[in-house]
């Protein structure tokens, strides 16, 4: 319930921010917290890392899906938010977007976290690349790897570590 309260603060609806935290807490509760932890941590390397805080969160995102961009619109907007939690960005496609070869192309980017911005935040299309490096393509394999073993399904799909983790 801290969780809750922590981001009742910001400007996503009441709605999709229940949303999000039910479906992290019903759909991964199969899993301990130090299961989470061993499917997460081999793919830590991978992420897009957006704030500074104490706080691990993982964040599963599609870069088409609304949600997604409302959510990443969300801690754009909310300095604290990014100074009390450090999110752990990976981007999960979902098939009914076709965003792989634009998840592609973020991450081929000189910075992807700025190109994350750039295209969730600030709505900016960029041409996808037609020929994806194999070393892009398997990243986005063995995110999608542990996102499939997790069950996730939803985005964003979040995974609030506890400070004791």
């Amino acid at each position: 319930m801290t969780y809750i309260i922590n981001f009742l603060s910001s400007k996503l609806s009441l709605t999709a921010l229940l949303l999000c935290i039910l479906i992290t807490q019903s759909d991964a509760a199969e899993y301990t917290n130090t299961q989470k932890i061993a499917l997460l941590q081999p793919i830590e390397h991978d992420a897009i890392i957006y704030g500074e805080g104490e706080k691990k969160v993982y964040v599963f995102v599609d870069p088409k899906c609304p949600h997604s961009r409302d959510f990443m619109s969300m801690i754009y907007e909310n300095a604290k938010m990014r100074s009390i939690y450090k999110y752990y960005i990976f981007f999960y496609e979902l098939k009914r977007f076709h965003s792989h070869d634009l998840i592609a192309a973020i991450y081929a980017s000189s910075s992807p976290l700025q190109r994350t911005l750039e295209v969730m935040v600030g709505d900016k299309k960029i041409p996808a690349d037609t020929k994806i490096d194999p070393k892009i393509e398997s990243k986005i394999d063995e995110i999608a790897h542990v996102a499939d073993a997790l069950e996730i399904s939803k985005r964003p799909y979040l995974i609030i570590m506890k400070e004791n983790n």
